[in-house]
């Protein structure tokens, strides 16, 4: 496996997304899985001293790598795992407060596959462990980590499928170095038939405060064309309880008929899973989704509480329009909207998308005087330069030098919905571009 630097010119720059900012250096990792984006998500991270990277290696092989933040050579480490075609099966890398790291993945209604290791911040000593609490993990997908402010980590997970499944949380104990939960789920189907299941826009988010904040969509069957409603709900206590945004206790499992909605989008209208959502200092959640206007075009919303009451805010003005239906991964990246706060009164909106023109975008979301918010299209070559393209694949999670952003960078082939490409593309080399503030 190669290592070393790479010199990157100004094009190369400019698609990544990263003109803007200062690249310091490129490091090369390893040759990648490119047939798929199956690497990427919450697969880099760093402790301050080394940096952690898990990928799926040219063979398909679920491979660790570990370097010295100030060194370009890599120590590799290779998992009893082989992913296939399925590009929900990526890899889940975390490390708890005593140094011990810890990966889930390749698992798409499957039985649980997890891994520890034995020795603090050793790749080479990860043992099959297979196991959290026990309980509901005959069905495992989407696992997704919950770090939160007082060092304490937490799994939330699906089990079941598509159109019938189920919201899980589990809690770690680094003192038994185990997991335990509930034995039931937090957001769950109908009790009857036909059920459905929760699609979280962009997992549990924490706030200033340490309340968890969750925003979601429902989909009655496999096919992405029969999600409807936004829905919120907020947990002071890490997933013990749950409430609306008015306070008002939410009995579990929160189902289609009790849980809190924000817009009451019918199926077929044009709601993407895969929505945004992001938490102000003040706790006041901003939900970012797409469907349909009334016009039958594809939008971009915002919902956010506005003096005391849910608020819808149209963000785009396109006259497009456009229809996903189907099972598995959508090969066409759609408009869903990624959501930065800049202040108390400005968020902002982004996009990149083949299917708008232009492809790539961004809009600022003002508070009025009325308690109200105005959208605003932002121009320039700058922002469309700055947006981030589908070759950067991860944000590094965890404390690097004062001063730097690293990213996870792999050229690869779109989804094909979780089947085998006719002419797989080759691996491609995987990247860190380590980036200056």
């Amino acid at each position: 496996m190669k290592t070393g630097r790479l010199a990157f010119g100004l094009a190369a720059i400019s698609a990544l997304g990263l003109c803007a900012q200062t690249v310091v250096r490129t490091v090369e990792v390893a040759e990648g899985l490119a047939s798929h984006p199956v690497n990427g998500g919450r697969c880099l991270i760093s402790d301050g001293a080394c940096q952690y990277l898990a990928f799926y290696a040219a063979d398909h092989q679920a491979t660790v790598a570990k370097r010295r933040l100030d060194s370009d050579a890599w120590e590799f480490a290779t998992l009893p795992e082989r992913v296939g075609w399925d590009t929900h099966n990526r890899l889940v890398l975390f490390q708890d407060r005593d140094g011990y790291l810890h990966l889930t993945g390749n698992m798409h209604g499957a039985p649980l596959r997890y891994y520890r290791t034995t020795n603090p911040r050793d790749i080479q000593s990860f043992e099959a462990v297979h196991r959290w609490s026990g309980q509901l993990e005959d069905r495992v997908t989407y696992p997704s980590v919950i770090q939160s402010r007082d060092g304490s980590t937490h799994m939330m997970y699906r089990d079941g499928g598509s159109g019938d499944g189920q919201r899980v949380l589990v809690h770690y104990d680094e003192a038994t170095r185990s997991w335990n939960g509930t034995g039931r789920a937090f957001i769950s189907g109908r009790d009857r038939r036909p059920t459905c299941n929760a699609y979280p826009f962009g997992g549990i988010v924490e706030d200033a405060t340490g309340s968890w904040h969750i925003a979601w969509c429902w989909r009655e069957t496999p096919d992405v064309e029969t999600n409807f409603d936004v829905c919120y709900a907020r947990s002071r206590d890490q997933g013990a309880t749950w409430e609306r945004s008015n306070g008002e206790a939410l009995a579990l499992p929160i189902r289609p008929e009790t849980a809190q909605v924000v817009d009451p989008i019918p199926q077929r209208r044009g709601l993407m899973n895969g929505g945004a959502l992001v938490v102000s200092e003040q706790g006041i959640p901003f939900i970012g989704y797409t469907r349909f206007d009334a016009d039958g075009r594809n939008q971009l919303f915002v919902a956010t509480p506005v003096a005391g009451r849910w608020t819808v805010i149209q963000i785009s003005d396109w006259t497009v329009r456009f229809w996903f239906e189907g099972r598995g991964t959508i090969p066409e990246y759609p408009p869903i909207p990624r959501l930065s706060l800049i202040s108390g009164d400005q968020l902002e909106v982004r996009y990149a998308s083949a299917l708008i023109n232009p492809a790539r975008g961004a809009f600022t979301l003002r508070s009025t005087n009325d308690a109200g918010w105005r959208p605003e299209r932002r121009t320039g070559r700058g922002d469309e330069e700055r947006q981030v393209a589908p070759n950067i694949r991860a944000t590094n999670i965890g404390p690097l030098p004062a001063g730097q952003e690293h990213y996870l960078t792999q050229a690869t082939a779109r989804p094909n919905r979780d089947r085998r490409p006719e002419d797989p593309q080759p691996a491609t080399m995987i990247r860190i571009l380590e980036v200056a503030r």
